[in-house]
Order: structure tokens, then C-alpha cells, then sequence
């Protein structure tokens, strides 16, 4: 065999075994993976938000007479948009806790004047009878001899006005995001309770739980600020009264200018105070 066929068979090997080696080799592929391709769908939580009166008023248009509980409603916030009353349309839909209501829940929006009625009927249906007393007996059959206006003082003098239970609320835990103005409150006031809104709706939802809403500033207080005022953003703001002087209100607050944790002396004139 000469050189020349020596090197040529040489190179053929050399060529056939590399063939063979790329066919042993596994195929391998790279690829990128962006963080949106990685982050967690399931993660709702940071999404969550409470919804304004003009949310509803904006699902109301399309709605009718009917309305879907969605996530981040309260009776509150519904009863503002319809004009209606928390009570009624709680009795309109057998709602027992004006406080939880569940989303995907069909609420009843006519609330009209014969639901009202029927539903004035039974509260008085379910009163106790009054118990007779001597003194109410003695008013119910007067002498004849008795003048109409003494009758009508010993009447007013005889029946005492009925107590009224205060509106119960629920104050267990915090519903609030964490990190928000209105968790920072609740977590310093007990009393304050869950579900009551947005900052800029807590007077209002304060109010319809039975709470004292004033433009008086005391010692543990909430002070609601509306919306763009004294720095509040589109929500409103909520803070807690750490102490009064004449005019002047010292507070302590959460998520104020993007710090947990806030001081400030604000004059109160012009502000919302739930006691």
C-alpha cells in the first residue's frame, strides 16, 4: 500500500469515528425563562383590594334589580351605591350579619315599600307584650272625673321608652391588608371592626355598627381623612388620636409617605372622628 492510500484510510477512520461519537452524544437544548413565565398565578392575595361605591355603581348599570357579591364588596359599600339602607336590604335578602356576606351571593336591589312593610310587621310581631303595672293600669282606665291633660302627662310619665340593642360587629383578628393604614389601626384598636371598607368609607360603616361619629377628637379615636387631604390618597387614610390639645391632635399612623410606622400634630378642624 503506498503513503498516499496509508493517509487517506487514516482520515476515513478519523471521519467515520467522529460521525459515531456526535451520534452517542445526547441532544441537549437551552432555554430562558422570563419572570412572568415563572411567577406564582395562584398568588391572589397582593391583588386583593377593597371596592369602591363607584365599583358598584359601575356593575349597577349593567346589573338590574339583582347584584352579585364580588370580591372586596361590603353591605356598606352596596347600600351607598343603591341608596338603600344596610337593615334594608339585609332583610330583603335574609342577610343575619350585616358583616358577611359571601361572594358570588345574589343580593335583591328593589327593596320597595312592601318588603319594608312586611319586614316592620314582624319586628313588632315578635316584641313582648308590655307586663301591666299599677301605675300603667291606673292610666289606662283614668277616673272620668280625671282632666285630658293630666291624662296625657301621667301617659308620657308611665311609658318608658323601649331599649334598643346596639348593632353588633365583628371585631376578631384583622381582616385588613397587612402593611395598610386601616390594619395599623385595628391592630392598635380593638374595638375597630373588620370589614368596614376603604379609610374614606369607615365613617360611615363606623356609623352603621352603632359607633359615635363626630367632628370631636378624643384619646383613642379614629381620625378619618377623605381622600387628597392632609396627604390621604385615593382611599382616604385612617390614623389613631394619641393625644389632644385644644385644636391640635397628635396621631400615630401606618403606610403614611411610604414608612410603617408615622407621628404627626395636625389641627383637627375639618376632620372625622369614630369614638
Amino acid at each position: 500500500m503506498t503513503l498516499n492510500a496509508q493517509r487517506s484510510n487514516k482520515n476515513w477512520l478519523v471521519a467515520a469515528a467522529t460521525v459515531a461519537a456526535a451520534a452517542i452524544l445526547p441532544m441537549t437544548q437551552t432555554s430562558t425563562v422570563s419572570a412572568d413565565d415563572t411567577k406564582d398565578n395562584g398568588d391572589t392575595h397582593n391583588s386583593w383590594r377593597a371596592k369602591t361605591v363607584e365599583d358598584v355603581k359601575s356593575v349597577l348599570l349593567t346589573a338590574g334589580k339583582e347584584y352579585q357579591v364580588q370580591s372586596g364588596d361590603t353591605l356598606s359599600t352596596i347600600s351607598e351605591a343603591t341608596g338603600e339602607s344596610v337593615d334594608d336590604i339585609a332583610a330583603a335578602n335574609g342577610v343575619s350579619d350585616i358583616h358577611m356576606i359571601s361572594v358570588g351571593e345574589v343580593l335583591k336591589l328593589d327593596v320597595d315599600g312592601a318588603d319594608k312593610a312586611t319586614t316592620l310587621q314582624s319586628s313588632e310581631v315578635q316584641k313582648p307584650a308590655a307586663q301591666a303595672t299599677p301605675e300603667t293600669q291606673a292610666v289606662e282606665a283614668p277616673q272620668a272625673t280625671q282632666p285630658v291633660a293630666a291624662q296625657t302627662v301621667a301617659t308620657t310619665q308611665a311609658a318608658a321608652p323601649q331599649k334598643v340593642a346596639a348593632p353588633t360587629y365583628n371585631t376578631a383578628g384583622n381582616s385588613y391588608p397587612a402593611g395598610q393604614c386601616t390594619w395599623f389601626v385595628k391592630n392598635a384598636l380593638s374595638w375597630v371592626g373588620n370589614n368596614w371598607g376603604n379609610a374614606s368609607g369607615w365613617a360611615s360603616s363606623a356609623a352603621a355598627a352603632g359607633r359615635v361619629v363626630n367632628g370631636q377628637p378624643a384619646v383613642g379615636s379614629v381620625v378619618v381623612f377623605a381622600p387628597g387631604e392632609m396627604g390621604a390618597g385615593a382611599l382616604g387614610h385612617v390614623a389613631v388620636v394619641d393625644a389632644v390639645n385644644g385644636n391640635s391632635v397628635s396621631i400615630s399612623e401606618g403606610n403614611y409617605a411610604g414608612m410603617a410606622y408615622h407621628t404627626r400634630t395636625i389641627s383637627a378642624s375639618g376632620l372625622t372622628f369614630i369614638h
